[in-house]
């Protein structure tokens, strides 16, 4: 049944995995690092949640060429909104006003955060099906 289903599926296809379950892992640290103090930002929680139910809901109905860049796009706004809440404390620690040095959880976020998106932007040049024609638009 799975290796049916695993079968014809390309490179891409497992960024895509890989992609949904690094984002999960990225909201899920980002949440618990910054829950509670001023430098988080909700809508950056919901759209790097919303980039793995994103993946997971259209693999379940087989929109594979349709996903990754859906999850770029979510995973762009996410960091986006990340940056948003995080810019004072950056500019409070480059400047040495409070702090002089990064905390852990920023450090890991921002690994996180970059490295979910640089896949992801990667994903979409990539094919997901093998044998699939990708079209210039």
């Amino acid at each position: 049944m799975i290796r049916d289903y695993i079968k014809d599926k390309a490179l891409g296809f497992w960024f895509t995995a890989g992609i949904a379950v690094l984002s999960l892992a990225t909201a899920i640290t980002y949440a618990a690092s910054y829950a509670g103090t001023e430098n988080i930002n909700w809508f950056s929680f919901a759209f790097m949640l919303a980039a793995f139910v994103a993946a997971v809901v259209l693999v379940a109905i087989g929109r594979f060429g349709l996903t990754p860049y859906i999850q770029a796009a979510l995973v762009f706004l996410s960091l986006l909104f990340f940056i948003y809440g995080i810019y004072y404390y950056v500019s409070v620690v480059l400047v040495g006003i409070d702090l002089d040095s990064f905390d852990p959880e920023f450090i890991v976020c921002t690994v996180l955060y970059a490295a979910t998106f640089g896949l992801s932007v990667a994903n979409v040049f990539l094919k997901q099906i093998k044998g699939e024609v990708r079209e210039n638009a």
